[in-house]
């Protein structure tokens, strides 16, 4: 499946004419998502360039919280946006304008905002929609700001610890080569240890060589691995989560958050009255490719043939499959999905948390490693010559 693309559209909405992010992986889908905020005028695909980026996380949090105490003060929505527009200056300014036109036309906040996946990208925009769905906009926007808050702290501490881990598994295999390379020959090539013509210093080059092979496989599955959670997904999501569903760290981190958000969609869905049919199938439309889409995909279909859907939830544990099959009342399905849905928040957050040790733990190995290998390989051959000399 091909990934999304923004499209930058203007758009007429009445005597006035404009300028929206829609996001589609075609033009037919770009022209349909323009199209009906107002009749299309034009479209282009948005260029991938740093000034197309969007709010950054802190100003998506401003603008989520400012705009949730207003409404949460039974502020117009519209007169609330246009605060935002004259309090505000740069992209949070840009946002509230992108939002006005469509909110004044009937959109409802929710789904203006997630139509700008520019500044309201993924996640952030499908817990806005979902939650304003409920009929509470206020307390969406601040769920969201929250969610916002939680993950960019957690993501950014692992992020250091990631890019400070590999920093040092370089620097140790960087030291382990240049041992190699460059101080073991000049000493193995000077006139002092030449006269030791009957030892064999092999084996020193041999285990050193070892040890940056052993290091370098580390180095390159730990790349692998991360490689697979971010872009791999991007390319072949299915596969992939498929292949992560069995490493359990991994599996937490990378599969944990898509739970939560569409567990906590799905709450809300069957908390507002809507048919379990129903609710699975815009489960399945409105979450990413990957594992939990295809679990929605399966739990449609068995729902159609008369089966328990729950039990083709794949990705969540036994014991939840075992306790959504036993809800048959909506208000408790939607109440316990709404718990399982803040569980996997929390496990995210804590496997993200949990990074940082691990590879920190790993990159000392990595470290201690190739320091004992330096002082092996270059000690044991002049106490060798020495012994030599010696006899």
């Amino acid at each position: 499946m091909a990934a999304s693309s923004t499209w930058n559209a203007r758009v007429r909405m009445g005597s006035e004419v404009h300028e929206i992010t829609v996001v589609g992986q075609t033009e037919a889908e770009a022209r349909k998502a323009a199209n009906r905020v107002g009749i299309l005028i034009s479209l282009e695909r948005a260029k991938k360039s740093a000034m197309n980026f969007g709010m950054s996380r802190q100003e998506r949090f401003i603008f989520l919280m400012r705009m949730s105490t207003m409404i949460s003060s039974r502020f117009p929505v519209t007169e609330a946006l246009k605060l935002m527009i004259s309090s505000f200056k740069g992209k949070i300014r840009d946002a509230a304008r992108n939002a006005l036109p469509q909110v004044e036309r009937g959109v409802p906040l929710g789904e203006a905002l997630a139509r700008d996946p520019k500044n309201f990208p993924g996640s952030v925009g499908l817990l806005i929609k979902t939650g304003s769905a409920s009929g509470n906009t206020a307390k969406a926007l601040k769920d969201a700001a929250e969610f916002e808050r939680l993950i960019g702290e957690a993501s950014k501490g692992a992020l250091v610890s990631i890019m400070r881990s590999f920093a040092y598994m370089f620097v140790a295999l960087g030291l382990l080569l240049v041992n190699q390379y460059k101080v073991v020959p000049e000493m193995f090539d000077s006139s002092i240890m030449k006269m030791a013509e009957d030892a064999d210093f092999t084996i020193w080059k041999e285990i050193g060589l070892y040890f940056i092979g052993l290091q370098s496989a580390m180095l390159i599955i730990l790349m692998m691995l991360v490689a697979l959670a971010t872009f791999g997904r991007r390319a072949a999501p299915d596969k992939v989560d498929a292949f992560i569903l069995k490493i359990p760290i991994m599996r937490d981190i990378v599969i944990s958050q898509d739970n939560f958000i569409g567990l906590y969609r799905m709450s809300l869905l069957v908390e507002a009255g809507v048919p379990m049919n129903e609710t699975l199938l815009s489960c399945y439309e409105s979450t990413r490719p990957g594992a939990l889409r295809e679990d929605f995909k399966r739990a449609y279909a068995g729902l159609k043939k008369g089966d328990n859907w729950a039990k083709y939830m794949k990705t969540l544990h036994p014991t939840d499959r075992a306790a959504l099959t036993l809800m048959p009342d909506s208000d408790e399905l939607a109440k316990n999905l709404n718990i399982m849905a803040e569980q996997s928040k929390a496990l995210y957050l804590e496997r993200l948390k949990v990074i940082s040790p691990v590879l920190d733990v790993i990159s000392a190995i990595m470290m201690s490693i190739a320091g004992f290998i330096i002082l092996i390989v270059t000690t044991i051959p002049q106490l060798q010559l020495v012994s030599e000399v010696m006899g």
